[in-house]
């Protein structure tokens, strides 16, 4: 059977189906570039307890350009754990273990998902939506501890995961 879920978001509705086929994620961990004199800490998998979604607030990029961005920002590489591109394709950019810098203090307790794309000007694309979807399932699966699910706007002041991402919604389906 097929259920529909629908998302209301700003002016658009967007139709994410029940019928969940399976998440392929593509590990592009070390093709990333890096900065050659910083790394990244570790952390233990048991000190996750929360799942964050963001937006790139910029549309056009990929995983390279803002690993490329991040490093130009004094940062060791990407960000995030996880892109989604708007074709939905998900790609891990961390390892889990990672403590990588996405949401100032809360880095060594979360996972860092972006979806590409300024979703403060568009909402994210329905294949987007499915992908985030089935990616937060997945990783709430994959932990013996409950996971939160946060937008990087509810943990410090910013308008990310962009006005047109409705984390109500998102927590609803996951």
């Amino acid at each position: 059977m097929k259920r529909f879920w629908w998302i209301i978001s700003g002016l658009s509705i967007l139709a994410i189906t029940g019928t969940m086929a399976t998440l392929h994620i593509e590990d592009i961990i070390k093709l990333l570039p890096k900065n050659t004199k910083k790394h990244y800490g570790k952390r233990k998998l048991w000190q996750i307890n929360t799942i964050v979604v963001h937006h790139s607030a910029i549309d056009g990029f990929n995983a390279f350009d803002y690993a490329r961005w991040h490093i130009k920002r004094g940062w060791p590489g990407i960000g995030y754990h996880f892109v989604i591109d708007t074709d939905g394709k998900v790609e891990q950019t961390n390892d889990l273990t990672t403590l990588s810098y996405h949401v100032k203090g809360y880095n060594t307790q979360s996972i860092g998902i972006s979806m590409s794309g300024n979703l403060s000007k568009h909402p994210a694309t329905k294949a987007q939506m499915d992908a985030l979807i089935k990616l937060i399932k997945k990783l709430k699966k994959d932990f013996s501890t409950p996971l939160l699910v946060k937008g990087h706007g509810e943990l410090t002041r910013t308008e990310c995961p962009g006005k047109f991402t409705n984390m109500n919604v998102i927590r609803s389906l996951t």
